[in-house]
């Protein structure tokens, strides 16, 4: 029953917030094929919310299904996501040392160092660190480990496509333990900072 009500009530944030979510199968990040909860992920993929109903009659019935949230302009959500909390240290240490800082740099310097206390920032059961945005150009969709010459980059993927699984699900890891992702700052995401071109300039 409380795994239940948690499910219900952070759906119930993310509405709040214009997220865009649709279940996903129990302890897992795969989508449904069919049922209740394909129909539900098609609605989030044409703009449709999910309304209370469906979300007490169907959580309700489901109770072990996991959640996701739909990334890009649709969704209005970019995600940035590092490896571990070192990845974001030794991000910041890099920018620091660049011989002639910009404007970019330096937001982007700030942003790192109060990201956990400003923006929306999740804990993966593979203990990665997820910082939430409302959907930016400016934050392309990149998976670090297609693109390793990217050194910069390394450890970091950009989340603008697609789906994400969202806090409260829990999946299975490779050692068959049961993990939770977890809220760090659950507040609603803001916009990520115009000025901030470092991403997309190394991605372009």
């Amino acid at each position: 029953m409380q795994n239940e009500l948690e499910m219900i009530q952070t759906l119930f944030q993310y509405q709040n917030f214009g997220l865009l979510p649709f279940p996903i199968k129990p302890f897992s990040k795969d989508l449904y094929s069919d049922g209740d909860g394909f129909r539900l992920y098609n609605n989030a993929l044409s703009g449709i919310t999910i309304s209370e109903e469906e979300i007490y009659e169907y959580f309700g019935q489901k109770k072990l299904d996991n959640c996701g949230l739909l990334l890009g302009e649709k969704g209005d959500l970019s995600v940035i996501e590092f490896e571990s909390e070192s990845r974001i240290s030794e991000l910041k240490t890099y920018i620091e040392n660049k011989p002639t800082p910009n404007i970019s740099d330096v937001i982007l310097i700030n942003l790192l160092e109060n990201g956990f206390e400003s923006e929306t920032s999740i804990l993966t059961p593979e203990n990665k660190i997820q910082m939430w945005f409302k959907f930016s150009k400016k934050l392309p969709n990149f998976h670090w480990k297609m693109f390793e010459d990217i050194t910069e980059l390394n450890g970091i993927n950009l989340l603008s496509n697609g789906y994400i699984v969202a806090p409260p699900s829990a999946i299975k890891l490779n050692n068959k333990n049961m993990a939770q992702f977890e809220i760090i700052n659950g507040k609603e995401p803001t916009k990520f900072p115009s000025e901030i071109s470092f991403f997309s300039n190394l991605i372009s």
